[in-house]
């Protein structure tokens, strides 16, 4: 009869020591994630302000002549390599895979305002003259 309470005894504290460390588990995952991807919407949208923001200067700078400007942006937001798309009044960053992402709109220029980049190039060039183009350096 010992043998026996013994064993149940290890039994019961194998069991109770695995459903704490799943349910351990299960709490940090369901506490990362939207913490994650909040964190990686606040990045797109600084991505997308500072997009807007080259493209405002460039669009100023063009008004004297020929204007180009490259601006370096991280590989990775929250891992994850992303896209920036930019069309008239219009930027968009979005996961490279998922294709998740914002949209934001930007003040009107007077000229054709265009372009893509992806992040694997580190850095992006916005040239302005007739026109304002975003391009992947």
């Amino acid at each position: 009869m010992k043998g026996q309470y013994r064993a149940i005894n290890e039994l019961l504290l194998f069991g109770i020591g695995a459903i704490l460390a799943i349910s351990a588990a299960v709490t940090v995952s369901t506490l990362v994630v939207p913490t994650q991807s909040q964190s990686q919407k606040e990045q797109y949208e600084m991505i997308a302000n500072l997009v807007s923001m080259a493209t405002t200067k460039t669009y100023l700078c063009s008004d004297y002549g020929d204007c180009n400007l490259s601006v370096e942006i991280p590989e990775k937001l929250s891992e994850d390599r992303y896209t920036i798309d930019l069309d008239n009044s219009q930027v968009s960053v979005s996961n490279f895979r998922t294709r998740a992402g914002i949209n934001t709109q930007t003040i009107y220029y007077e000229k054709d305002v265009k372009g893509y980049a992806t992040s694997s190039g580190r850095s992006f060039v916005v040239e302005g003259d007739n026109n304002i183009i975003l391009s992947k350096w």
